[in-house]
């Protein structure tokens, strides 16, 4: 029997909006993606190891990854 596993990240989109970019400087949609470990077998993810990193902002428009801070500074 010949088994393929590993250990492989998973990128999920968790949230969406629109802010100021800062480096565009335009008005403009962005969405905040995270990534997390899985064990997979075959290929296909099944088991989440251990906790999800912190999610950084990229703004749709100049594909620009920022931290979550340009967040809040949004009015």
């Amino acid at each position: 029997m010949f088994f393929i596993f590993g250990v492989a990240p998973r990128t999920i989109k968790t949230e969406t909006g629109q802010f100021l970019c800062p480096v565009c400087k335009t008005r403009c949609a962005y969405e905040i993606k995270v990534q997390r470990q899985f064990f997979s077998l075959f290929f296909i993810p099944l088991i989440p190891l251990g906790k999800a990193k912190t999610g950084l902002v990229t703004c749709l428009n100049c594909h620009t990854q920022m931290p979550h801070m340009v967040l809040e500074n949004q009015n």
